[in-house]
């Protein structure tokens, strides 16, 4: 691939990361219709491959495993760094929803060591430890392993998380059943919001990086049968007599993420603000919780009855947007370097 081919699939890539992170906006506001929740949940299985796609792209065209390690080392670094920034900043509201310290401090830390590594600390930063996680397990099982033996690791990996979510029914079909998973995830938490959700979309985002991109044609037409087939499944399971209490994980999901981000790729897409979008969507993702709790807070205070999803969603996304343009802006001073952490 070349320099401008390169940079035209970033570009690419960016925009599809953009557009997923309205999407999250959209889950967690309620906006759209139940026979939609499956679509918009699309949005971090692609922040999952698009991340395994940059990463794995990077380390294939580095010579040995030192500087392969090195970089592994400065990405879960990077990460660090950003997990970092926003359990700060949104400690306040951390602190007073989930109330850590109401027992005891051991107690409390306790909770939030075992929050950060098998769940979430700050609301939705459980894709941020997935991801380090995820990256460390598959670069290293990568060493060892050949593609079609990580495909089936993550798939292996990726059943409790399933399990845990849309397909809980088979967890608790009976006494015993309902006895291991509840032991299962009195450790491990939810599987579907941890690493056990992230290594089958990072594996297929190295298959993707390794692979290349097929033809815009072929691509969107198989994308559009997993999107079709995944709204199939959700609807069988919403219409059959199965309570979903989670919708994160689904068996087409996978298959979904995959063929759209490899058709997105495909596009030659040139675009001016493409780092901002980039970095709008990671500043959104990871502070919309907050913001949205803040938004419902002052409707509730103003007793607004009528404040519907859609008003919801705007206001939420317009405030993301606008304190990410902030924050952006604000980073260029010397005094207020620090932001960039925050991206």
């Amino acid at each position: 691939m070349n320099n401008t081919n390169a940079l035209s699939t970033k570009h690419s890539a960016d925009i599809l990361k953009f557009i997923m992170s309205v999407f999250v906006v959209a889950t967690h506001t309620s906006l759209f219709a139940p026979h939609l929740t499956p679509v918009v949940r699309l949005a971090v299985p692609v922040f999952f491959v698009l991340s395994g796609y940059f990463f794995f792209s990077k380390v294939n065209f580095l010579d040995n495993i030192k500087d392969k390690t090195a970089y592994l080392k400065k990405s879960v670094k990077h990460n660090l760094q950003l997990y970092a920034f926003w359990f700060i900043v949104l400690s306040p509201i951390t602190f007073y929803i989930r109330d850590y310290f109401s027992g005891s401090v051991i107690k409390g830390l306790l909770s939030l060591l075992h929050n950060f590594l098998l769940g979430s600390t700050f609301q939705a930063s459980w894709y941020i430890t997935a991801l380090i996680f995820g990256l460390i397990f598959v670069f290293f099982m990568s060493q060892k392993y050949n593609n079609f033996t990580l495909i089936v690791i993550g798939i292996l990996v990726y059943i409790p998380a399933l399990l845990s979510s849309n397909y809980l029914f088979i967890a608790i079909a009976d006494d015993r059943a309902k006895e291991i998973y509840t032991a299962f995830s009195d450790i491990l938490l939810l599987p579907c919001r941890n690493v056990f959700v992230s290594v089958i979309y990072l594996v297929l985002g190295k298959i993707l990086a390794e692979k290349g991109q097929s033809t815009k044609t072929k691509d969107g037409l198989i994308s559009l049968t997993c999107f079709v087939l995944l709204i199939v499944e959700y609807l069988t399971l919403y219409f059959g007599k199965v309570q979903i209490k989670n919708t994160d994980c689904f068996i087409m999901l996978p298959f979904a993420a995959y063929y759209l981000c490899r058709w997105v790729l495909s596009f030659n897409i040139k675009c001016v603000c493409s780092s901002v979008l980039r970095k709008i969507s990671t500043m959104s993702y990871c502070m919309h919780m907050a913001v949205y709790m803040i938004v419902v807070k002052i409707a509730f205070s103003l007793d607004i009855n009528d404040f519907g999803n859609i008003i919801v969603f705007a206001l939420t996304l317009l405030a993301t947007w606008s304190l990410s343009l902030v924050i952006l802006k604000l980073q260029k001073l010397k005094l207020f370097g620090f932001l960039k952490y925050s991206h």
